[in-house]
C-alpha cells in the first residue's frame, strides 16, 4: 500500500492509497470466501464456487466486494490522526490489477486562544442576593408555622381550606379521590381555589373542566376553614422552627448560610455558562470552509431524517440563511470544544476514577437508580463513562478559565438601576 498527500488545506487532507497487484489479489480472495457463504450459483455446491466464476457471475458487484475489503485496511493508517469525522472516500477503482482510492480526512482543527480576560461574566451581588434569600425564606417559615384555628364562616382571603375532591367521568363514575389544603391568597386567581371563597364547612362546590374532548366533574367537599395567623418575626419564631435557636439572628445567620451554599453553586454554574458562550470570541481557529460545510450537510440530513427540517428552516427567510446559523453555531461548537480540549493538555487537567464514582453517585437520584448502579454503570459502558468525563473536564477547564476573565457585580433582578462594582475574579 502506497498513501500520498494529494492535498491539504487547514484541517483538511486529501489522501491517495495506491495498493498493489498482491494486496488486491488478497482483496478477492477475502470477497470470494465472503461470497461463497452468501450466494448459490447454479452447477456449483454452495460455498465451492471458483473465484472467477464469482468474477465472471457476479461483475462489478464482485470489484465492489473487493474494494470493500481494501477499504478495510485503511482506517489503520489514519490511526494516530485526531479525526473530527468519519474518512470520505471520493474515489475509488480497480485499474490494471492495482486499485486505487481517494480519501478526505477531517482532522481536529489546531486552535489559538486569545485573551481570556476580555470576555465579562456577571455575576450578581452576593450580600444583596442573601438579604433577599434570608427575608424570602423567613417568610416561608412564618407560612409554615403558621397558627390554624377552625372557623364557622366563609373561607376569606388568608384562610386554609382542606378539602377532599373527588373526580367522576361523564358516564358518573368516580375517578379519584384525594385531600388538598389550599391557601386561598390576595387576586386568587388559580382554578379550583378562587371556587373556595365565600364557602365554608361542609359546603360542596362542582366544577367541569373539559380535556381531550372528554368531560369531567370536579366536586370538592370542604372539610375544614381555618383561620391563619402568622407568627411575628421574632425569637419565639426562631424557637419554633428549632428549638437549638435562642434568638432570631441565630435564626437569620443559618438561613444566610443555606443561602450562601445555594448562592456559591448556582453563581458559578452561572459563570460557567456565560464563559462558555462568549469563549468563542476569543478564539482563532484554522479550519478548512469545507469541513464546515460537510458538518452543516450532515447537520441537515440528521434534522431531516428526524422531521423536523421542514418546521426549523420555515423560520428562515431561504434555505441559505439556515445554513449560514447553522455553520456559525458549528463553528462555535468546535471552538469551545477544542479549546477546552487544547487548555485541558496544557495544564494537565485530567478526570480520575473517582471523580467519575463521585459524579455518577450525585446523578444517580436523577437516573433513578441506586449509586452503587450508576458507578456500575459508569465502569460497564465507555459512551457514558467519556460523557460523564467530558462533563467534568469541562467543568475544570471553565473554572481554571473564570480566574482569568473579568467579573462584573450586578444588581438582583428586579433591584433596578444603581451602581455597579466591577473586578477581576
Amino acid at each position: 500500500m502506497e498513501v500520498k498527500e494529494l492535498e491539504k488545506d487547514k484541517n483538511r487532507v486529501v489522501l491517495e492509497y495506491v495498493f498493489s497487484k498482491e494486496e488486491v489479489l488478497e482483496a478477492e480472495n477475502k470477497a470470494a470466501r465472503y461470497l461463497n457463504q452468501k450466494v448459490e450459483i447454479p452447477g456449483f455446491r454452495k460455498g465451492r464456487v471458483p473465484k472467477n466464476i464469482l468474477k465472471m457471475r457476479l461483475g462489478e458487484d464482485f470489484q465492489e466486494y473487493t474494494l470493500d475489503f481494501l477499504m478495510d485496511l485503511i482506517p489503520d493508517t489514519l490511526k494516530d490522526r485526531n479525526l473530527i469525522m468519519s474518512p470520505l472516500v471520493t474515489e475509488r477503482e480497480i485499474k490494471e490489477e492495482t486499485a486505487r482510492f481517494v480519501v478526505e480526512v477531517h482532522e481536529e482543527p489546531e486552535v489559538k486562544i486569545g485573551d481570556v480576560s476580555k470576555i465579562e461574566v456577571e455575576k450578581v451581588d452576593e450580600e444583596k442576593v442573601l438579604e433577599k434569600y434570608v427575608e424570602r425564606r423567613l417568610e416561608d417559615l412564618r407560612e409554615k408555622h403558621a397558627l390554624l384555628e377552625p372557623k364557622e364562616g366563609p373561607a376569606e382571603i388568608g384562610d386554609l381550606v382542606r378539602v377532599n375532591m373527588e373526580v367522576y367521568n361523564e358516564e358518573g363514575k368516580k375517578l379519584t379521590a384525594r385531600e388538598y389544603e389550599y391557601v386561598i391568597k390576595e387576586g386568587e386567581d388559580r382554578p379550583f381555589v378562587k371556587d373556595l371563597l365565600g364557602k365554608k364547612k361542609e359546603d360542596v362546590v362542582e366544577i367541569e373542566r373539559e380535556y381531550e374532548g372528554k368531560k369531567y366533574t370536579y366536586r370538592m367537599i370542604i372539610q375544614e376553614v381555618y383561620r391563619r395567623t402568622l407568627p411575628e418575626i421574632g425569637d419565639e419564631l426562631a424557637r419554633r422552627v428549632n428549638n437549638e435557636f435562642e434568638t432570631l439572628e441565630q435564626l437569620k445567620e443559618a438561613l444566610k448560610k443555606e443561602g450562601k451554599d445555594i448562592y456559591n453553586v448556582e453563581m458559578r454554574e452561572s459563570m460557567r455558562e456565560q464563559l462558555l458562550g462568549k469563549l468563542p470570541e476569543v478564539v482563532e481557529i484554522e479550519i478548512s470552509d469545507k469541513t464546515l460545510d460537510v458538518l452543516v450537510q450532515e447537520t441537515v440530513n440528521r434534522l431531516k431524517r428526524e422531521g423536523k427540517y421542514d418546521q426549523i428552516a420555515s423560520s428562515y427567510e431561504s434555505e441559505e440563511k439556515l445554513r449560514e446559523e447553522l455553520k456559525k453555531r458549528i463553528l462555535d461548537d468546535i471552538k469551545r470544544d477544542r479549546a477546552i480540549e487544547v487548555v485541558a493538555k496544557e495544564k494537565n487537567v485530567e478526570v480520575s476514577d473517582e471523580e467519575l464514582k463521585k459524579e455518577a453517585e450525585e446523578l444517580a437520584p436523577f437516573w433513578g437508580i441506586s449509586p452503587e448502579r450508576a458507578k456500575s454503570l459508569v465502569q460497564s459502558r465507555q459512551d457514558l463513562r467519556e460523557d460523564l468525563r467530558w462533563a467534568i473536564l469541562k467543568r475544570k477547564v471553565l473554572d481554571l478559565l473564570l480566574e482569568e476573565t473579568t467579573v462584573k457585580v450586578v444588581e438582583p433582578r428586579g433591584e433596578g438601576g444603581g451602581d455597579e462594582g466591577k473586578g477581576d475574579n
